[in-house]
This record gives structure tokens, C-alpha cells and sequence, in this order.
């Protein structure tokens, strides 16, 4: 892998290129910590109206409701300005896993699994929040888990 700078003034904002001969995991891994290291934080609509950044690391989990993407922090409940479809490509996908079609958790702020349930398993979060799985995505959560 090569890196190299090149200076123009017809560059107005700093840019980054991959280039390969042909799209693979190299790639693939590369331009997922590029974005990842570029969105390290969240920019986030509190529920006083004031916009503030919110540390990926901090939030506990992604969710939407009434047509509306929130991310429950440790601090409280923020409105986020994207859709979760665009959340689960940009996140990391070590530490952030879709558990159903409206909820993307954090899986460092799991705190508890309760698998006595058929078809499902119930997630306690280090908050106290608690959530589901959907039956979909039980063997995800597990093989994510190393379950």
C-alpha cells in the first residue's frame, strides 16, 4: 500500500482516494476505518432543539420511532439527522450490530443476555435500558457475540 500527498491549488478541501485495480476486502476494510476515523463523532439534536456532538462510544443505541432516527446516550435522548439504514454502513461493525429492523445497539454497552426466551433474546443494556432481538437476528447477534 503506497500514501502520498499531493499538493494543488486546485484542491480546495482536503480529499482521499482508494485506488485498486478491483473492489475486495482490502478495500473494503480500508474505506470503512477511513470513515470510521472521519465520523468519530455524531452530530445530534438534543431534546431542548440544540445541536451537540455525541461520541459514537457514548451512545447505547440507535432507534427510530415515528419516522425519526433517536440515539439514546448516556446523557439523555437525541434526535439524529439519518436514516438507519445510512447508520448501519457508516458504524462499525465490531461494535455496533442491528438487532431488528428499527434498532442498532452498541454491543460495548451490553451488560446482560437473557437467552430464556424461545426465538429470542433479550439484551440489557449498562444503562438499564432493556430491548429485543427480532427472531431475524438472533444467530447475528450470537455470531457477533462469539455465542
Amino acid at each position: 500500500m503506497q500514501i502520498k500527498a499531493v499538493i494543488n491549488e486546485k484542491y480546495k478541501d482536503a480529499e482521499i482516494h482508494v485506488c485498486k485495480n478491483q473492489m475486495d476486502d482490502e478495500v473494503h476494510n480500508l474505506m470503512k476505518d477511513i470513515t470510521e476515523l472521519m465520523n468519530q463523532d455524531l452530530i445530534v439534536q438534543a431534546e431542548n432543539g440544540d445541536r451537540t456532538v455525541l461520541p459514537y462510544k457514548d451512545v447505547v443505541s440507535f432507534y427510530s420511532e415515528k419516522q425519526k432516527v433517536f440515539a439514546k446516550g448516556k446523557d439523555g435522548i437525541y434526535t439524529v439527522p439519518k436514516k438507519l439504514y445510512e447508520l448501519e454502513k457508516e458504524l462499525d461493525d465490531k461494535r455496533f450490530i442491528r438487532i431488528s429492523k428499527s434498532e442498532i445497539i452498541n454491543m460495548k454497552q451490553i451488560q446482560k443476555l437473557d437467552m430464556s426466551l424461545t426465538g429470542t433474546i433479550r439484551v440489557l443494556m449498562r444503562d438499564g435500558s432493556e430491548t429485543y432481538t427480532s427472531r431475524r437476528n438472533v444467530t447475528k447477534l450470537k455470531q457477533a457475540l462469539g455465542i
